[in-house]
């Protein structure tokens, strides 16, 4: 049975766009080349033997994409970071449903950023694992959110900074607004989660190309080439 998807957007930092499609444009060079091997020709077949041959090739796509051992499309990569994120938060199990609480607020939680995202990244993600994200950022989230908003309710008129403040700017907060941003940074959104994910896969993309394509000169190279 084919996998549903969840189709969502990924706000990250300027430049991720271009060291994505850098990154994806060897993967799938190597695609076409791994395409041209002597099992996967059709010339000569029946439109039946042919027909077959496709469809082998489809899934064995597909088991490279699933295996993270391919890294050509931008869901793939996105995928492959994300559940790689959720393995080193130790988030990668059972959590309880999500309430229509977390769903009704969309990617604008009480503590989420506004501003230092300027790209977007649109994604079509396995359903299952969008709503893991989802259920592991609400619930690991929910106390300081609920925090948050007693804080709203008590300092009205203050505005908290749109991007985190660093170390020596968080110094020089008033008491309200530094409590403000230890409650936030306990707040972990759906976005940050895919941002890290993109960031992992961008990386995982990139080491495989540098496996099977090493620089001149490196380690790899060196193994690679025949005594």
């Amino acid at each position: 049975m084919t996998q549903g998807t969840a189709a969502a957007t990924a706000w990250v930092v300027a430049g991720t766009r271009q060291r994505m499609k850098d990154a994806l444009e060897v993967e799938k060079r190597r695609r076409i080349i791994l395409s041209s091997g002597s099992e996967w020709q059709t010339r000569g077949l029946s439109r039946e033997g042919a027909a077959a041959v496709r469809d082998r090739w489809r899934l064995e796509v597909e088991r490279l994409r699933g295996s993270a051992e391919l890294i050509d499309t931008i869901d793939t990569l996105a995928a492959c970071g994300i559940k790689q994120e959720l393995q080193e938060r130790h988030w990668a199990r059972e959590w309880p449903a999500v309430p229509s609480e977390a769903r009704s607020l969309g990617g604008r939680w009480p503590g989420s950023r506004t501003g230092g995202f300027p790209e977007s990244i649109p994604l079509r993600l396995p359903s299952d694992l969008a709503e893991k994200v989802l259920a592991a950022c609400w619930h690991t989230s929910v106390d300081s959110i609920r925090k948050i908003r007693k804080w709203r309710d008590k300092y009205p008129g203050l505005v908290p900074p749109a991007v985190a403040p660093g170390p020596e700017e968080m110094s020089r907060l008033p008491d309200p607004l530094a409590e403000y941003e230890r409650l936030a940074a306990k707040v972990t959104t759906v976005g940050d989660v895919y941002r890290s994910g993109i960031e992992r896969g961008i990386e995982a993309a990139q080491l495989l190309s540098a496996a099977r394509y090493p620089e001149p000169g490196s380690v790899e190279a060196e193994v690679a080439e025949p005594a």
